[in-house]
């Protein structure tokens, strides 16, 4: 089961809510394609973000130790 469902408007475009699952069975061949690919995307998105919070984190820790703060004001960093 998927934890999304694309939804169709009627100006074409495409949505994917978050808050409804789509079951395999629901699905056709082409459709299943559609669905593993944007699976694949979101779980890439979401692994893209959490390296961009751990990073975040990292640098706040770094920017707060004091040794890191003596080096900048001397200019090493």
């Amino acid at each position: 089961m998927f934890d999304f469902r694309i939804i169709n408007l009627l100006d074409g475009t495409q949505v994917i809510d978050t808050t409804l699952k789509t079951p395999y069975s629901s699905l056709t061949p082409v459709q299943m394609v559609e669905y593993v690919e944007i699976d694949v995307q979101i779980a890439i998105m979401e692994r893209m973000k959490k390296q961009e919070r751990s990073k975040r984190e990292h640098m706040r820790k770094v920017a707060r130790n004091p040794l890191y703060r003596l080096a900048y004001f001397c200019g090493l960093v």
